[in-house]
């Protein structure tokens, strides 16, 4: 494989990026050089409070310093963070907020709808109607969330093949074709062409691989030996293959694991997990797999010496994601007990316990849980519960502030359910 060459397409970004923080001008120094002494004093004295309350068995919230996502250094391994979520006064996750005022009910044609990707107003799913006992998923929609058109866009082309992995953004839609018994191939569809048809990026065997879609890369993890996984990514402009520095090596200890954490993208910014390359084998048996989170800019790549970067966290780090401003990532392979966690700037947040499903948006984290859907907004610490009280919701997808979730409780079909969420004051 290739190096990804220098950029030479249509120039654009994801629709809802993160805003920046503005800092307001104080004039008065001398309050805050009082101010200052007194936050001190303050300090040293709530310190000494806390260090007794520790000493005494009190178990109390902590976050540890993570660094920034600049790819230059390799971060020295951390602790592992209490397991305590963080969340701000009266606003927890026992108490959230509730947004559920203007959820809006997605109507497809089809009873059985897969799980979407959303992409500022837009969302694509495969769907099917008919027998559970043979292949479904044999449509791929386009839907339209604010006028909600419902737009046929491909068939699957497979023999006895369904639709997965729909991703899309601006300028393309992707999907992968497959039979789930080792026959795959992927296909991408260029919006900004007229009449365009579905071509077929690549064809692989074994595992069925998971797509992210940023920009003009398409990037998945692939297995292309029974017990070799590797780290793709495609220039959908020049159709070249990018080769990822470190990738191979970093998982050669933990191929069964992490051949199934998928990786994450925003822009040109890809995060994976692996090894930690610094823990013995010996460690990994006694205390148990701790993981680096590899992280890397694509525009980078043209340099020869440029290489990822690594983030050591003290934890096992299951399918990371990134919205180019935090981090969220779980700590077991979906296990229903898997704890989510999200590095804001230098600090590392425990959100919560038994999450599996997950998603960034603008200035908010979502996920899944004990049949809820929650915000987390990471700028003010608060929660919100975004479906209707007494109704199940499950694995939210996410594009800006838009959120769209499976509702199970709803009697007919695959029902999906949509809110645009409000900013926090």
């Amino acid at each position: 494989m290739s190096k990804v060459p220098p950029r030479r397409g249509r120039p654009h970004k994801n629709p809802e990026s993160p805003k920046s923080i503005g800092v307001e001008n104080i004039r008065w120094s001398a309050v805050i050089a009082t101010g200052l002494v007194l936050l001190a004093l303050l300090f040293g004295l709530t310190f000494g409070i806390r260090a007794c309350a520790v000493r005494s068995g009190k178990q109390e919230p902590v976050s540890v310093k993570a660094p920034s996502a600049t790819p230059t250094a390799t971060d020295p391994g951390l602790d592992p963070v209490s397991p305590e979520p963080s969340g701000a006064p009266g606003s927890s996750l026992e108490n959230p907020i509730d947004l559920s005022d203007g959820i809006v009910e997605i109507a497809s044609k089809e009873k059985s709808v897969n799980t979407p990707d959303v992409f500022g107003h837009e969302m694509v799913y495969s769907a099917g109607t008919g027998s559970l006992l043979k292949p479904l998923l044999k449509t791929l929609y386009l839907y339209d969330l604010e006028t909600g058109t419902e737009q046929e866009v491909a068939k699957v082309k497979i023999k006895d093949g369904e639709i997965f992995e729909t991703v899309l953004n601006g300028d393309y839609i992707a999907w992968l074709d497959t039979d789930q018994k080792g026959s795959n191939a992927i296909y991408v569809l260029d919006r900004n062409e007229a009449n365009a048809k579905p071509r077929l990026i690549k064809e692989c065997s074994f595992a069925v691989p998971k797509l992210r879609l940023s920009q003009d890369y398409l990037m998945w993890i692939e297995q292309n030996e029974e017990k070799e996984e590797r780290l793709y990514v495609v220039d959908l402009i020049s159709e070249e293959n990018a080769s990822i520095p470190g990738f191979a090596e970093s998982i050669e200890r933990a191929m069964s694991t992490y051949g199934v954490s998928a990786p994450g993208i925003y822009d040109t910014e890809i995060i994976w997990a692996a090894s930690d390359p610094e823990q013995s084998q010996e460690d990994s048996i006694l205390n148990g797999e701790k993981s680096a989170i590899y992280y890397c800019d694509l525009t980078y790549f043209a340099q020869d010496d440029y290489e990822p970067a690594v983030f050591r966290p003290g934890m096992y780090v299951h399918d990371p994601i990134t919205n180019g401003e935090v981090w969220a990532w779980i700590d077991k392979n979906k296990a229903p007990d898997s704890t989510l966690y999200l590095k804001v700037g230098d600090e590392v947040r425990c959100i919560g316990q038994g999450v599996i499903t997950y998603a960034l948006g603008d200035e908010m984290l979502v996920f899944g849980k004990d049949g809820n859907i929650y915000a987390y907004f990471y700028k003010d610490g608060s929660y919100a519960r975004l479906n209707r009280e007494g109704e199940r919701g499950i694995m939210p997808v996410v594009s800006g502030r838009r959120v769209v979730w499976f509702n199970r409780s709803a009697k007919d079909g695959d029902q999906l359910d949509y809110l645009s969420v409000p900013y926090r004051k």
